[in-house]
């Protein structure tokens, strides 16, 4: 296998650059990642497969026994996957994939990794959800046909470069930078240089996210914990996070921290709080929702099959007194 690793290199090199269509300075940074090294031959044999081990009503049908198959890439093979991809799993298999990758470069057996599952973003129907499913990530060797077929579609690439690759951004030289609002004093106290400002300043979106800082600057976004079992991190039942109008994460009076994993899977409900911020009328927000009122888990994936335990949370708007 070495030998033909050596042989298949400057070959993968060719197809490399040309089905990403970089030219030779852009490989070469590429490659600085190392990627390209590990991820050899041999690596190419083996498909990563996110199995669905406990799926409950999983509206993507991503059921038990009916894997989401990866090549070494990290690409989704269409023929190997249902019709319907299901994004709140999918979303979730990222992170899990980026540490197959940490073990590929450390040249370590990817098969030892502790954090390989992961939970889609739907709690699930007994707790307001409508499904949920538990996925574990493992890699395993391609059929000899499988892995033909893979090599037969980077083939192409040996003789043609992939053009599409490269695009030519036209919304980036269309967007207009300048001729937005004026700045209050507000905004000219950000911490952005003059021409960010007036770059900010050109969206009418931005201006009113700008806006609704300000006016709710006195209002919280608190991350309640709802339930929690065998969180490490000690966070407990009635444990609180609060989050300012800006988004920034604010020091908590017990002088612990929040643990990254709480704070990795709440983020998007954050956001839909600050999305309502920015579309408030009068400086009154409306901020009741069944969807706020659906608890989420964190990232860890709770015991007995997860590398940590699990909590549940739920966020909302809460005006605070200042001194």
């Amino acid at each position: 296998m070495s030998f033909l690793n050596t042989l298949m290199k400057p070959i993968m090199r060719r197809i490399t650059k040309n089905r990403w269509d970089y030219n030779d300075q852009e490989l070469n940074k590429a490659a600085e990642l190392g990627l390209f090294d590990v991820i050899d031959l041999k690596a190419m044999r083996h498909w990563i497969v996110a199995d669905p081990i406990c799926s409950v009503h999983c509206s993507g049908c991503h059921n038990e026994g009916r894997p989401l198959y990866f090549n070494a890439l990290g690409m989704l093979i269409r023929h190997k996957c249902p019709s319907g991809i299901c994004i709140h799993g999918l979303s979730q298999l990222s992170p899990i994939i980026y540490n197959y990758y940490d073990y590929m470069l450390q040249g370590k057996d990817p098969s030892e990794m502790i954090f390989n599952h992961a939970t889609c973003t739907d709690i699930g129907l007994e707790m307001g959800g409508l499904g949920n499913n538990l996925f574990r990530v493992t890699y395993e060797k391609m059929p000899f046909l499988e892995f033909l077929r893979f090599m037969l579609t980077m083939t192409p690439y040996l003789f043609i470069r992939n053009k599409r690759a490269r695009g030519q951004s036209r919304v980036l030289k269309e967007t207009v930078n300048k001729g937005g609002a004026i700045p209050d004093e507000y905004m000219k106290g950000l911490p952005l240089e003059q021409e960010e400002l007036e770059s900010f300043l050109a969206s009418p979106k931005r201006v009113k996210r700008l806006r609704a800082i300000e006016k709710f600057r006195n209002h919280h976004i608190v991350v309640r914990v709802v339930s929690s079992n065998a969180c490490i991190a000690g966070h407990k039942k009635g444990d609180e996070f609060l989050i300012d109008s800006m988004g920034l994460v604010l020091p908590r009076q017990d002088e612990k921290g929040v643990c990254i994993m709480a704070l990795t899977k709440i983020w998007w409900r954050v956001m839909l709080m600050l999305e309502r911020m920015a579309n408030a009328e009068n400086g009154k927000g409306d901020f009741k929702s069944k969807l706020f009122d659906l608890p989420i888990n964190c990232y860890g994936t709770g015991l007995p099959l997860g590398a940590c335990g699990e909590i549940l949370m739920k966020v909302e708007v809460r005006e605070h007194v200042t001194s």
